[in-house]
């Protein structure tokens, strides 16, 4: 097994958090709503990264079940999980 310690990037981390919303800024937001429309049921997301999925997932989505292995990237994506509009675990 895998020691948790050896999961963590945090440059990366630190990184993707400054990227994501620049990303979202310049077009891939569209591409993420795009990409979930039209999804049912529960999903697995796994690399939820800082959650930045969670507040387009739609209606028709009952349970979102994500999986991020990096404690910086799952902190922040815990609290998106909090906002968002389905039940994210």
């Amino acid at each position: 097994m895998t020691q948790s310690s050896t999961l963590q990037h945090p440059r990366f981390s630190r990184a993707y958090l400054r990227i994501s919303q620049v990303a979202d800024q310049r077009g891939a937001l569209e591409y993420r709503r795009a990409l979930l429309a039209g999804l049912i049921g529960r999903v697995i997301e796994i690399g939820a990264g800082n959650g930045r999925n969670f507040p387009h997932y739609p209606a028709t989505v009952t349970e979102v079940l994500a999986v991020e292995p990096d404690d910086t990237l799952r902190t922040h994506a815990e609290a998106a999980a909090r906002e968002a509009p389905v039940r994210c675990a």
